[in-house]
């Protein structure tokens, strides 16, 4: 079995360095690299560095080094083929299915043909009154921007740049192979004629293909090169060859539509930008771009098209681990017309002032509905739901308050519409409001199940009893240190026994051992083990009681809005049986 170079570079795309590297090693982030013990020889001193731009590693202790494939062969112990292997079934990665027959791909070859047509066509822009550079200075740019980018111009024949690249000794076959010539009935013809060329260069400065744009109304208005052993367009960003550093140095990446506007933001000193080569971005370029940048700005018209490229665009940058804002560039202009009509400043503005992803989900949703009207804000409400079920718990908590404020909906209410597997189920106390509580246990509640769990420490028994009358450890501590107590009881010979604070120390992080020791230090059980646990168990219940009634009380509110008498007394029958049951909790302790 073997693979090309095409997949294996696609492979690499694919797999964060990072990622592979710090399953096996601590990494701390050090500048642009990440640092750690070598884990090719012993060393106290951390010399082992991992660029995520560069996806390599290298260790200035012992020498070794290479890209993610090299770590796995090394590390593992693997030869190549099993190192690949190894890659894509961790990464769900699909090999292709082909003996090592395949005659070899001479990559290199391909690169220099692509760079001799690169020069015929910015050579062409020489030609005295060609339509291309009065193109290009019709649009502002000037010789530096041209050359800089390397553009070009195909002129307006048939068979220009064949008959050049025959001269220059390129075969039929490697012309029609990078898709810059087509087959006719009459021989082959340029693919690109009477068009401005734009070369796609990869971040190792490699001519991987060209885009090319009319000069006049005819369609299409855009050609790119087609897809090749060399270029494929889901792999490459235009332009990043020139803005990576600048895109790691800000730790910010503009992406828009077009060729031009790209070339015109680098020009007018808004350098961190790249384009999708014509299409919705795709994940492989959210990967790459990720490689410098976590915070990515979406720049795309404002018409049904740019709209539903931007959504992609936010799902895709989420999927690999971004964070989408989208620019809304004003006057109805795109990013060239803009930069050129206020300057790098006011550009950047906009940048500044861009949109969270999360936010112009939700602008967008509003769209067709009244919301004045509670039956439009209700269909508006179950339209974001989706939206917000893929947050993260701290975005989603933020937008959760934003809605409960814009349209008077308790903020329990939105919880639990995100929670719930959907429908319109009348609310009640149920798993989703457990959950949900389990997200905001107050230092109150934790001092509370710590002082049981201390009470379980000096006695087992008591883990029994907490079943038995319904207590919860909601706390992420205290459901570590309960874990633990169940453990180390369930292992004991004896049926009643202590556990030793030391083993509890042993499973808990730094933070979380101090805590427990602080909270030891003031916890006092007292002569009589049983007093103290009605005491604090009383006091769980009330304060669980407490906060089911203020669940109820909202729900109620979202009953009455909604205008659904059933739900609004059953809710109040619950309201009841809570005072009910507070009371009565308070008389058993107080008796």
């Amino acid at each position: 079995m073997a693979w090309d170079n095409t997949f294996i570079d696609e492979l690499k795309m694919k797999i964060d360095i990072v990622d592979v590297v710090g399953r096996e090693v601590q990494l701390h982030k050090s500048g642009a690299n990440y640092k750690g013990l070598c884990p090719f020889h012993s060393e106290k001193t951390a010399s082992f560095m991992v660029n995520e731009e560069k996806q390599i590693f290298n260790c200035f202790g012992c020498g070794e080094k290479g890209d993610v494939i090299k770590f796995v062969q090394s590390y593992y112990k693997l030869p190549f083929m099993e190192a690949v292997e190894k890659l894509c079934g961790e990464y769900g990665i699909k090999m292709p299915e082909y003996s090592g027959s395949k005659p070899k791909i001479d990559y290199d070859k391909y690169y220099d043909i692509n760079a001799k047509a690169a020069r015929f066509y910015y050579n062409c822009l020489g030609i005295p009154g060609n339509k291309g550079l009065a193109y290009f200075k019709k649009r502002g740019l000037t010789k530096e921007t041209i050359s800089r980018f390397g553009l070009g111009y195909a002129p307006d024949s048939y068979t220009a740049l064949t008959e050049h690249l025959r001269k220059e000794k390129v075969s039929d076959e490697d012309m029609l192979k990078l898709g810059l010539v087509k087959q006719g009935k009459n021989g082959l013809y340029d693919k690109f004629r009477n068009r401005v060329v734009f070369p796609i260069i990869n971040t190792q400065g490699k001519v991987i293909g060209f885009g090319a744009r009319v000069l006049d109304d005819s369609k299409p208005k855009y050609l790119n090169s087609d897809e090749s052993d060399i270029f494929m367009k889901k792999n490459n960003l235009f332009a990043l060859n020139l803005s990576r550093k600048e895109i790691s140095d800000q730790d910010r990446v503009v992406i828009v539509e077009g060729y031009m506007d790209v070339i015109s933001l680098f020009q007018g000193g808004v350098q961190n930008v790249v384009a999708s080569l014509g299409t919705a971005l795709t994940d492989n370029q959210a990967k790459l771009i990720s490689r410098y940048t976590k915070n990515v700005v979406l720049s795309y018209d404002s018409d049904s098209a740019g709209i539903n490229a931007a959504l992609r665009g936010i799902e895709v940058i989420s999927k690999a681990g971004g964070k989408a804002r989208v620019l809304n560039v004003t006057d109805g202009k795109d990013p060239d017309d803009f930069i050129k009509a206020h300057g790098k400043d006011a550009f950047i503005k906009l940048v500044d002032e861009a949109v969270p992803g999360t936010e112009f989900e939700l602008n967008n949703a509003k769209k067709g509905f009244n919301l004045s009207k509670d039956m439009d804000i209700l269909e508006y409400i179950e339209r974001v739901v989706p939206i917000l079920k893929k947050l993260g718990p701290i975005e989603q908590d933020i937008y959760i308050k934003k809605l409960s404020q814009q349209y008077n909906i308790s903020e329990h209410a939105l919880n639990m519409a995100v929670n719930s597997e959907g429908g319109r189920k009348a609310p009640s106390y149920s798993a989703i409001h457990k959950d949900e509580r389990r997200k905001n246990v107050s230092d109150r509640v934790t001092r509370i199940e710590l002082s049981l769990l201390v009470l379980a420490m000096n006695n087992t028994n008591y883990l029994r009893r907490f079943k038995e009358d319904g207590i919860e450890f909601r706390s992420q501590l205290s459901g570590k240190i309960l874990s633990v107590e169940e453990s180390l009881a369930e292992s004991s010979a004896n049926g009643n026994h202590r556990i030793d604070e030391k083993m509890i120390f042993r499973a808990l992080e730094p933070d979380e051992e101090a805590m427990f020791s602080n909270c030891l230090k003031s916890i006092e059980l007292g002569p009589n083990d049983e007093a103290f646990y009605k005491e604090n168990r009383a006091t769980y219940l009330i304060n669980r009681y407490k906060e089911e009634r203020v669940e109820v009380l909202n729900e109620i509110a979202v009953a009455e809005r909604l205008e659904r008498p059933e739900d609004m007394q059953k809710l109040a029958g619950r309201l009841v049986e809570i005072d009910s049951l507070i009371k009565k909790t308070m008389e058993e302790c107080n008796a």
